[in-house]
């Protein structure tokens, strides 16, 4: 979301910032936290996810390097709207609120900036909550690992890497569903041959064979 700022600027802006580092599954913030700095991660993963009333997590992100997180309730200025913990160890730079605002006081356009890049996150939203509020868990299922290899995947001999650990129950989580049901699914994934476990990751040995899947389960799925 700094793209548009000059070396010098993100020189001035990178001297206001903290580097810190997290071991893997830490909570970085609690929803209904304070929102008093926005995060960029610069190695590692992690994930974003709400808390419903009953206790039930919906994850609702998978964040990866070059990612800043928790900008709009900051500029809100009001309490944090979802928690992040990290799925592995992560480096991070934390910008502090009061720091953000005076450099945002001299840089006014970089609140333009971020007012797009949220229209356009929430325009995203959006679609997605259309598109999968009626459609069944295979779906769902495939459409999430097709972002996953999209956003996160590494290519190797073996196929596609999905960099971030992500266990059955955090995949239920991803697409609204209970573990058994998704873990079944994934089984059956494995056996078709659309994927692998491996490492404690999920590998896609054909990323076409994966999308050609999700296509045909679109086109029943109606």
């Amino acid at each position: 979301m700094f793209e548009r700022l000059d070396k010098n600027e993100l020189d001035q802006l990178e001297a206001l910032t903290e580097k810190k580092r997290y071991p893997a599954n830490t909570t970085i913030f609690f929803q209904d936290d304070p929102a008093d700095a926005l995060y960029i991660l610069l190695s590692g993963s992690a994930k974003v996810f709400q808390t419903s009333e009953d206790g039930k997590d919906r994850i609702l992100r998978i964040l990866k390097r070059g990612n800043a997180f928790g900008e709009l309730a900051m500029i809100e200025g009001k309490s944090r709207f979802v928690s992040v913990q990290t799925l592995e160890e992560c480096e991070m730079l934390r910008l502090a609120r009061k720091d953000f605002v005076a450099f945002a006081d001299k840089h006014t356009w970089v609140l333009w900036t971020l007012l797009s890049a949220f229209a356009e996150r929430i325009r995203r939203k959006n679609e997605d909550v259309l598109d999968l509020a009626f459609r069944d868990v295979p779906y769902r299922l495939l459409h999430v690992l097709s972002e996953l290899v999209e956003q996160h995947g590494e290519s190797g001999p073996d196929g596609c890497r999905i960099t971030s650990q992500l266990s059955a129950r955090d995949l239920a989580s991803m697409v609204g569903s209970n573990s058994e049901t998704v873990g079944r699914l994934l089984d059956r994934f494995e056996t078709d041959g659309l994927l692998k476990r491996a490492g404690g990751h999920w590998v896609v040995p054909d990323p076409k064979a994966l999308l050609r899947a999700f296509e045909y389960t679109a086109q029943q799925d109606v």
